[in-house]
């Protein structure tokens, strides 16, 4: 852009990551101050990936391809580029600053690497499943799906991956079973509303063994046995890891436990100017893309009002995620906050199905990251 462009502007903004936190920013920032705000979208490969697929791709009903889009958004430039820091005033790229006058860093978090030997697959994004697809139909004894720590992208996807695979192995006729290992000692505990006992149901009539306070000895994964820290070992031919998650280090230095960033309620982090959104902020609701959506939207008001060209105030998540049992039949979890938002709310659980024509929703909602991402 020539200079006298830049001087029109009545800022300059760069998000950092092209999930649903960081392109609902874009969105919003468009939205509300098209034409006045210079926005840079920073993703590594140009790309973004559509998580839930790492379902589908695993029980090898689709490739990775097709949830992958590249990102090109009207009004807003991209740049595909790594993003090896971020700062309140900017990003390094590549070697290079990209100046901003603030920044939105939503990068998500990382996985750990956790090769193993020939039956041990970790993995939690459909890019990652794609090795993991063409054991799982040839399995004939046990596979087990691992959830190896807290907290992890897409809580209820592990048990959505165990139900299916479960009935998978039924539908061809082989004497496979499935377990699932969580460290948790109730299943998505945090959920509360019925949602810890829905799901340890659906696992039993779905055939699925749950191993709950279950936490994996990396070093025994390392060699191929599934044990936890308290000696409890659980025999398995094939293991499907959801891996440790760990905080990007573009975003090292920031204040916040763990992987986690600390975040004010507008989402901005320690460092003035930066503010951190999507799985990587310490927020009181689950890591799915609902959330995400509503965060990236608060950040995106929070810097239209330091800019003068709006109002800062908090969106409401609206968090829904859809469990397979097999056979095409699914429910949805839906959360809202009908008294307001933590602390001063707490959410209000709702759940439907099983039924088969709730299968309809990952469909729309893959249809939806589609849209957002392309003219």
């Amino acid at each position: 852009m020539a200079d006298d462009g830049r001087k029109a502007l009545a800022g300059r903004v760069a998000i950092v990551g092209a999930g649903p936190a960081g392109i609902a920013a874009a969105h919003r920032l468009l939205e509300v101050a098209s034409g006045r705000v210079g926005i840079t979208l920073i993703e590594r490969s140009g790309e973004s990936e559509y998580l839930p697929g790492t379902v589908p791709v695993v029980l090898g009903e689709d490739t990775s391809g097709s949830f992958r889009q590249p990102v090109e958004i009207p009004g807003v430039e991209v740049l595909a580029a790594e993003a090896s820091r971020v700062t309140g005033s900017g990003v390094v790229v590549d070697g290079s600053f990209v100046e901003a006058d603030y920044v939105i860093a939503a990068p998500g978090l990382e996985t750990e690497d956790l090769s193993g030997p020939p039956g041990v697959h970790a993995f939690w994004s459909p890019s990652g499943a794609e090795a993991a697809a063409g054991v799982v139909r040839g399995a004939a004894d046990t596979i087990a799906v691992v959830i190896s720590s807290l907290p992890y992208r897409c809580p209820p996807a592990p048990y959505s991956l165990a139900m299916q695979l479960s009935s998978l192995l039924r539908e061809a006729g082989g004497r496979g079973r499935v377990v699932l290992t969580t460290p948790e000692d109730e299943p998505l505990s945090a959920l509360g509303g019925g949602v810890p006992e829905f799901l340890r149901e659906s696992c039993e009539r779905a055939g699925v063994d749950l191993h709950t306070g279950f936490s994996p000895d990396p070093a025994a994964l390392g060699e191929g046995a599934l044990r936890s820290r308290a000696g409890e070992e659980l025999a398995a031919e094939v293991m499907l890891v959801v891996p440790p998650h760990r905080r990007p280090a573009a975003l090292s230095g920031l204040a916040g436990e763990g992987p986690l960033v600390e975040v004010s309620p507008h989402f901005e982090s320690s460092e003035e100017g930066l503010f951190v959104v999507g799985d990587a902020a310490a927020a009181p609701f689950p890591r799915a893309a609902g959330p995400a959506e509503a965060a990236g939207k608060t950040a995106a008001d929070a810097v239209l009002a330091r800019l003068g060209l709006g109002e800062a105030h908090r969106h409401t998540p609206a968090p829904e995620c859809y469990v397979g049992h097999g056979g095409g039949v699914f429910s949805r979890i839906s959360l809202s906050y009908p008294e307001g938002l933590p602390p001063e709310g707490t959410s209000r659980v709702s759940i439907e199905g099983p039924s088969p024509e709730l299968a309809r929703g990952p469909e729309a909602t893959l249809e939806r990251f589609r849209q957002l991402r392309s003219p």
